[in-house]
């Protein structure tokens, strides 16, 4: 039987897992938790409508109208909501040509390793 957390998306098969590879450690999970979170849009998990940052809603904005404080406390309250393991350290948030990117610098409290990844949502 494998061991793992959950299964790593996107979903793949392997000989040691089995039918799906699995997140393997928790920093790996974390990261995979955290993506979901930015990557996903409001209403798009049948099971939880609230669940997601919904930031395709940003991607048509005229340049230099994207509030950018705005993706961030959106960002802040979604990771305290369903990853509240996760510390922010810090976000940049960069919109330019249909494409918002997510810079996200956080602290993974039960490992205490910083972090760092690029999120990119695009049309």
């Amino acid at each position: 039987m494998a061991i793992g957390y959950q299964p790593s998306i996107p979903l793949n098969t392997n000989s040691l897992d089995g039918p799906y590879v699995l997140t393997k450690t928790f920093n790996e999970n974390a990261r995979q938790n955290l993506k979901m979170i930015i990557l996903t849009e409001k209403g798009e998990k049948l099971t939880d409508i609230d669940f997601g940052a919904g930031l395709r809603r940003f991607l048509f904005e005229p340049e230099g109208a994207v509030d950018e404080d705005k993706i961030k406390e959106e960002l802040k309250e979604q990771i305290n909501l369903y990853a509240s393991y996760i510390d922010i350290i810090n976000i940049d948030v960069v919109s330019k040509e249909q494409v918002v990117a997510v810079k996200i610098k956080y602290n993974i409290e039960p490992t205490n390793t910083t972090e760092e990844d690029i999120f990119e949502v695009t049309t």
